[in-house]
């Protein structure tokens, strides 16, 4: 993987070193005590003082430089530890030693040893950095001081670090399933059409054109008649997640946004791990999506997109006209992760039920909420759990299941199955 390298040309703010303000204080001192005991010793000590003084000050300083950054990649995992190439080119300025250390973003820790010591000259350092939970943004800053040779003049610089998309980490994943009635092409579901496949669906009597490798010679030597064993065909279904993003025009909430990227992650891996094709939409304010696709790439594709922090002022109510039928795809199983706090979320599940689509949505509230926003009264706390229920039985009506753990979606599908939604 190649480097990318930033240059930004920066101007250090110069200030007074600390032995030149030391000395400071010193010629303060001499002139308090000439002025009671004056005498050729005092007034030597203090030119001597003002003298060391004046060529401290009078030091050369780089008044501008050129800060380079090179990183591998752009895409981490949370945990993953980030390694940046920082140098500090002088140019034609005159070179000093730089102290470097790391000021992490929220969320971002520094790894590593620091402060790093550049000598003038010297190669890069190498900055390394750990983010702690999924984001999409700058790592934080690093700080440069840069100090003269004497140490009369000290220098400091703040530059911004690259930005990174980091990635939620892998975590355990659900039991992935889809109901046979779904399966639309080459996958690794057993599915109900006869084809190449690894699960046993029959044993039959040999035709004329039937591959010899399909012969059963056990069962044909028992019945003395060739038989052959027929398998379900491997097939794949189309996945789509569903996050919500409607919930956060009264505030944004990271714990209630934390908890749909994580569940709509988890899902997205194990399903393409499965081999089937997975989609996005992104329903709120700004209505983005992603098309069903398959492999690594459209894995990347979905979390960079699950990182982002949603956009709360627009001027479109969201719509699921805006969404193209290339995004949501016929009988496809659509997972939604929503706190189903907006009318808005709740009418487009519900139309999505109408067209057909099955629906497996994840409350990430739940019927009573982990803890209640101040200023909460007591009848609003009694009267909450019956206002969820209502709307996940208006769900179930259209066929949706409502689940409050994303480790229960296998079981989930399976039920759906077994309910007869998937037809």
């Amino acid at each position: 993987m190649n480097r990318s390298a930033r240059v930004t040309a920066v101007r250090p703010e110069w200030g007074v070193g600390l032995l030149p303000r030391r000395l400071i204080w010193l010629a303060i001192a001499l002139l308090v005590v000439a002025a009671f005991r004056p005498g050729p010793l005092s007034a030597a000590a203090v030119g001597v003082t003002l003298l060391v003084l004046a060529l401290l000050l009078a030091e050369p300083v780089p008044r501008e430089i050129d800060i380079a950054v090179s990183t591998r990649g752009r895409r981490v995992m949370a945990g993953e530890v980030v390694r940046m190439d920082l140098a500090v080119d002088f140019g034609s300025e005159p070179a000093v030693p730089v102290t470097v250390s790391v000021v992490p973003a929220e969320g971002v820790e520094a790894a590593g040893r620091q402060p790093w010591l550049l000598a003038p000259g010297g190669g890069p350092v190498s900055l390394e950095v750990r983010p702690q939970r999924w984001m999409r943004g700058p790592v934080g800053y690093v700080r440069l001081r840069l100090t003269t040779p004497r140490g009369g003049r000290v220098g400091l610089v703040m530059v911004e670090l690259p930005s990174f998309v980091v990635h939620p980490p892998v975590e355990h994943g659900p039991e992935v399933y889809a109901p046979a009635h779904l399966l639309a092409r080459y996958g690794t579901h057993a599915g109900r059409q006869r084809g190449p496949g690894t699960e046993f669906a029959e044993l039959r009597t040999y035709v004329t054109g039937d591959p010899l490798r399909d012969v059963d010679w056990k069962s044909s030597a028992r019945t003395r008649r060739l038989m052959v064993s027929q398998r379900y065909q491997d097939q794949a279904a189309d996945v789509v997640v569903l996050v919500d993003h409607t919930s956060v025009v009264g505030g944004y909430d990271r714990r209630l946004h934390d908890r749909a990227v994580r569940g709509a992650s988890t899902v997205a891996r194990a399903y393409l791990g499965a081999g089937d094709r997975v989609g996005l939409v992104m329903f709120g304010s700004s209505v983005r999506w992603l098309p069903p696709g398959l492999g690594r790439m459209q894995e990347a594709r979905i979390l960079d997109q699950i990182v982002l922090r949603p956009m709360v002022a627009s001027l479109l109510d969201p719509d699921l006209a805006r969404v193209p039928a290339v995004a949501l795809p016929p009988r496809s199983i659509v997972f939604c992760f929503s706190a189903l706090l907006d009318e808005r979320m709740v009418a487009a599940i519900a139309r999505l039920g109408q067209r057909g689509h099955r629906l497996i949505v994840v409350d990430t509230v739940g019927i009573r909420p982990e803890r209640w926003p101040k200023g909460t009264d007591a009848r609003t706390q009694e009267e909450w759990p019956r206002q969820r229920m209502l709307i996940r039985t208006r769900l179930s009506e259209l066929g949706a299941i409502v689940i409050d753990d994303v480790n229960s979606i296998g079981v989930a599908v399976r039920g759906m199955a077994r309910a007869g939604v998937a037809r």
